[in-house]
């Protein structure tokens, strides 16, 4: 996110509404967007882990007089449910107009949520010509794992004749590992690779060609030992 200078805004918040779940995921786990998918391979992937989101958006007005003590509230509610400390996965996209009044107010809140525990790399600021030039829209997509309610009914188990996985298997499992996953856009798409380190290759490149030691040198306060004061 770009560093952001100090303006202001007054707020509105707007209804909340449900987006589909993520596009991007293999194909047998789209094949069904609320239920399971036939013809699995595996029993797991009766229950395909999906990401699931939501978008909540939040309207400020843009306010020469600086952020009014319910701008700071409401956008420090917001930076609460999403701070990279204590909140969950969200992507924030602030949408102002191209007005240089309106998109330094853009930039003002993106400086607010940052200073607040919101990762910059989840924010990102578009300006567009349908956009009130007065407004500066904050939209939030959520993110979850998306869970399944097992065990709602059971077949014969003794029908094994078409060799199909049972309806229920796969559900518990797959419902635990949603639990479980910290971020959810992880099952839409991989995080991006840290970048290479060139300089830090080059150094030890030229190390190996002079048959210099390569490893990092020894450090003897990082040692362990056992104290023999109850020897």
């Amino acid at each position: 996110m770009r560093t952001l200078s100090t303006l202001a805004l007054a707020a509105l918040l707007l209804p909340a509404g449900l987006a589909g779940c993520a596009s991007s995921l293999p194909a047998t786990q789209t094949a069904l967007a609320n239920g399971k998918v036939d013809n699995p391979a595996l029993p797991t992937e009766q229950y395909p882990l999906r990401a699931q989101s939501r978008v909540r958006t939040l309207n400020l007005r843009v306010n020469p007089n600086g952020l009014s003590d319910n701008q700071r509230l409401a956008l420090g509610q917001l930076a609460q449910n999403v701070s990279w400390t204590s909140g969950e996965p969200a992507d924030i996209e602030i949408v102002t107009a191209g007005d240089p009044r309106a998109v330094n107010a853009g930039r003002a809140v993106g400086d607010f949520l940052v200073a607040h525990d919101v990762d910059a790399s989840d924010l990102s600021q578009a300006s567009r010509q349908d956009q009130p030039a007065d407004i500066v829209s904050v939209n939030v997509t959520e993110y979850r794992a998306r869970a399944y309610d097992c065990n709602q009914s059971w077949e014969n188990l003794s029908r094994t004749a078409d060799n199909k996985p049972y309806n229920n298997f796969g559900c518990a499992i797959n419902s635990n590992l949603a639990a479980m996953i910290a971020d959810p856009r992880d099952l839409a798409h991989p995080q991006d690779a840290t970048p290479p380190d060139a300089a830090r290759k080059s150094v030890i490149l030229d190390k190996y060609r002079k048959g210099d030691v390569t490893s990092s040198a020894q450090d003897d306060q990082s040692k362990g030992s056992i104290s023999n004061a109850i020897q």
